[in-house]
């Protein structure tokens, strides 16, 4: 052995649970932050080394605790750490080593000059983490460094180091006493032998204190500086460094002229434990060791996984759970939407959604598509039909597997959705909906009642509620059960080159807005369903219809066009400033710049009530349908009606002709002689219907 000492660096390792950790901060805390300094904490295990190696820092999910009692208990010593993360691996690769370690690593220099390391010793045990996290594909760099002095005193060894067994005769006292220490004291203490061989642990200041006197009597003839070493090579380990340079700057004297004895603590059970004793280099004086010590730059990085200095990259791309790495990717996708481009957007609203898509074909399949992109987790499907061989290249979510084995739809879909994103709260459902026009006898009464119940159910816990169905009569329903539940309805109908979108008005006031009203003004419990436009009571559409009548030929890109306009459209109102109550924004009034403007624009712009689009010239407006007193489907005596007499209700909707328009006061309003100048007037109120057109494919 040399008689020059030299110190053995430490190495660190960072848990697959620490990186987990942090890229779930990264996303919900840190955001795009690279200049903020992430405070860590670190521990060594107290477990027995082999001879020659090195126990290393752990870092965990834990290091992102806040302070130290609830971070870690006795069996353990802490450090504490400092991490940046880069935002771009060209940032990471171009930061300056030495620049970082001085600037991020200077604390260790600060808490020795100021002493306060004396009463938190783990202040010396200070550590760095430069790092660049590629969430997208779970790689992590990384470089970790442990600052101390470049100039540290040159320091040889007075003599062989011994055991200490050799040197103390009670040594299991010593063991003992480092072990009753908390986590943060292990780091560094000192070892105290009175002039009777009584040995005690006392805390470093203490041992400070009495090396400062060293001229006057002592009730102690012996003072040791103890700190925990991770290393098990004959050489001390890299902490006695900062050890080392806090006794040259509060008890240079003493470290001059005398034996530094230090014992350097290896393990739970410290009969591996060493004795250095270590004397300066006689020429140094106080004045230029105290400077030395302020001006020099810091080093301290840690060598690769090669041996080399430099980074290392922790790839854990294999060992995440692949549903969290799916969320944790969606979200991300989101949140970078969040943090650059809507700060106030609020996700949580769109991810805690419960949504109902009533209809899993061209449209569904569409629509699903989009909620997930926006992040919602909760969907279920309702369908009553199969998948065939024509839906397969129209409906994203089917298969040919699906079409071979007639899948219900409901069912398909949800598969389809599982297997994009397995965390998914998924359901399909099978039911046939009870339609207007469409008679239900009694052979049908026992399902039609059930089919009710779950409907009524479905939408009771769902928060918006998609209407996608393929045909007019088959929306009818649910319209009624919206609006007496109050909930969010979306929806989106196709004709060959036009869509409609739209969303239903909302029903907490019990009767509709004066007629003479500004549609500017109009607000979400003014605004009419699917059905306000109607002169007549929804019927059977499909009878008497050839097969290009019964279902809607439609340009294969349409349904995606108008099922993210749904989408959006209802993200739009839920980023609303007035919810659900959101004044409809019109054709007119979309670069609108008068006092009402903050009505109109919300978090994500305009909230209009009815979407109304062409492929044919690429056209699209905005348009208003006012509540209407007499709808069939929202009117208030068909909702009254529902309430009081539910299953009957729709039972009599379903089989006796024109009962829905007896019951909303329509057929009054159609027996008037005055009726040409009346629909002039609505005319005026309300969009041209031209729902005629406008179908969804089934």
């Amino acid at each position: 052995m040399s008689k020059f000492v030299k110190f053995t660096k430490l190495r660190s390792a960072t848990d697959h649970t620490f990186w987990a950790k942090f890229a779930e901060l990264k996303i919900d805390k840190f955001k795009l932050d690279e200049k903020a300094v992430i405070n860590l904490w670190g521990s060594y295990s107290l477990q027995s080394l082999n001879e020659g190696g090195t126990n290393p820092m752990v870092l965990d999910f834990t290091s992102f605790n806040e302070d130290i009692e609830t971070t870690y208990h006795n069996n353990s010593v802490t450090g504490c750490g400092k991490m940046i993360n880069t935002n771009t691996y060209e940032a990471f690769r171009q930061t300056d080593p030495e620049g970082f370690i001085d600037d991020l690593g200077k604390d260790v220099m600060a808490s020795i000059l100021d002493g306060s390391c004396l009463e938190k010793p783990w202040k010396l045990s200070l550590f760095l983490v430069l790092a660049y996290s590629d969430l997208k594909r779970y790689r992590f760099h990384y470089w970790v460094a442990h600052p101390t002095p470049l100039r540290l005193p040159e320091m040889y060894y007075e003599e062989p180091p011994k055991t200490i067994g050799e040197e103390f005769t009670a040594s299991q006292d010593l063991c003992d006493g480092f072990l009753q220490l908390d986590s943060g004291s292990k780091n560094y203490f000192s070892v105290l032998l009175s002039s009777e061989n009584q040995m005690s642990v006392a805390d470093l200041a203490t041992g400070v204190r009495i090396a400062e006197k060293i001229d006057e009597p002592q009730e102690y003839k012996e003072v040791y500086f103890a700190f925990y070493d991770p290393c098990t090579s004959a050489e001390p380990g890299w902490p006695l460094r900062n050890l080392l340079c806090l006794l040259f700057w509060h008890c240079s004297e003493y470290c001059l002229r005398r034996t530094v004895k230090v014992v350097s603590i290896r393990g739970k059970k410290a009969q591996k434990s060493i004795v250095f004793k270590l004397k300066a280099k006689e020429s140094e004086s106080h004045e230029e060791i105290r400077r030395a010590l302020v001006e020099s730059h810091l080093v301290g990085w840690e060598s690769n996984a090669n041996g080399k200095l430099g980074p290392n990259i922790a790839d854990l791309s294999d060992t995440m759970d692949p549903a969290k790495l799916s969320d944790r990717a969606i979200n991300l996708n989101l949140k970078l939407m969040k943090w650059r481009l809507v700060p106030d957007l609020d996700l949580e609203r769109i991810s805690s959604l419960k949504c109902l898509v009533l209809g899993a074909g061209t449209l569904g399949c569409s629509v699903a598509r989009v909620l997930l992109g926006w992040g919602v987790s909760d969907i279920t499907f309702v369908d009553s039909s199969s998948v065939s061989h024509s839906n397969t290249v129209r409906q994203s979510l089917y298969t040919h597997q699906d079409a071979v084995e007639r899948k219900k739809k409901a069912y398909a879909a949800r598969d389809a959705l599982l297997s994009i994103r397995p965390s998914l709260n998924v359901q399909g459902v099978v039911l046939h909906i009870p339609m207007p026009g469409h008679v239900v006898g009694k052979s049908m009464m026992e399902s039609t009642t059930q089919s009710l119940r779950r409907l009524e159910e479905l939408i009771a816990k769902s928060d918006v509620v998609f209407f996608l169905l393929d045909s007019r009569e088959a929306r009818w329903l649910p319209t009624v059960l919206c609006a007496a539940m109050n909930k969010i309805a979306i929806n989106a109908a196709l004709g060959f080159d036009s869509f409609t979108v739209q969303r239903h008005g909302t029903r907490n006031s019990s009767s509709p807005s004066s007629p003479d009203f500004d549609a500017k003004d109009l607000t979400g419990s003014d605004l009419g369903c699917y059905f306000c436009n109607d002169v007549t009571q929804p019927g059977n559409s499909q009878t008497d219809r050839t097969l290009d009548q019964q279902c809607t030929v439609s340009r294969p890109g349409l349904s995606q066009i108008a099922a993210g306009l749904a989408v959006e459209l209802l993200v739009a109102l839920l980023q609303h400033p007035h919810g659900l109550e959101a004044a409809a924004l019109m054709g007119n009034n979309r670069d609108n710049s008068s006092s009402n403007e903050s009505e109109l624009i919300g978090l994500l712009g305009g909230v209009p009530h009815t979407i109304r689009g062409s492929l044919w010239n690429y056209d699209m407006q905005l348009t208003i349908t006012h509540r209407f007193t007499s709808c069939t489907a929202c009117s208030v005596p068909v909702i009254k009606e529902y309430k009081n007499r539910g299953l009957a209700f729709v039972l009599d909707a379903c089989n006796i002709p024109n009962y829905l328009e007896k019951l909303s006061g329509l057929e009054r309003i159609l027996s008037r002689p005055d009726l040409d100048e009346l629909c002039h007037a609505l005319d005026n109120l309300s969009d041209e219907d031209d729902s005629d057109q406008l179908k969804v494919i089934p």
